[in-house]
């Protein structure tokens, strides 16, 4: 699945702070904003910034269509600074720290693995700015058993 180094994918997004079941399935986000992939800043460290994104925090929703093929390893291809987290579907999918300088594979939580399903899912991304450049993106991806752990250690810097 795409994300912005690809191409301008386009999520639902605020930056001020959402209801408490924001990131449930079956929130409605009518009122968020509209904008493509990546959010942030000019400057950031292997972004590729579409939307602007200057404030402390931002939250992201969007609608996945999965293939009806059964993914092997499904995982997070993201790019964040600084702290995010993700849910699928509603369940608490992965927590990423500190922050990257470019795109990795991010592993998912076994019960977020089980939310995903054929079809539509519902994706839904927080991101924390304290300082510094700032930049979230995210896609689904499946990639080879293990490779997720691998990647996802070689661009994360701590603060």
């Amino acid at each position: 699945m795409p994300t912005a180094e690809t191409s301008p994918v386009p999520w639902r997004y605020t930056t001020e702070k959402p209801a408490a079941d924001w990131f449930k399935s079956d929130f409605e986000a009518d009122g968020w904003k509209e904008g493509p992939a990546g959010f942030g800043t000019k400057g950031t460290p292997g972004a590729v910034v579409r939307t602007v994104w200057k404030t402390d925090e931002i939250s992201l929703r969007r609608e996945i269509e999965l293939p009806d093929q059964k993914l092997v390893n499904p995982c997070l291809f993201m790019h964040h600074d600084e702290d995010a987290e993700v849910y699928i579907n509603g369940v608490f999918t992965a927590q990423a720290p500190d922050f990257t300088t470019e795109y990795g594979a991010v592993e998912i939580q076994p019960a977020a693995r089980a939310a995903l399903k054929p079809g539509k899912n519902i994706f839904a991304v927080h991101c924390h700015q304290t300082a510094g450049g700032q930049y979230i993106d995210v896609g689904p991806m499946d990639s080879v058993p293990g490779a997720a752990s691998a990647a996802r250690k070689v661009p994360t810097f701590g603060r």
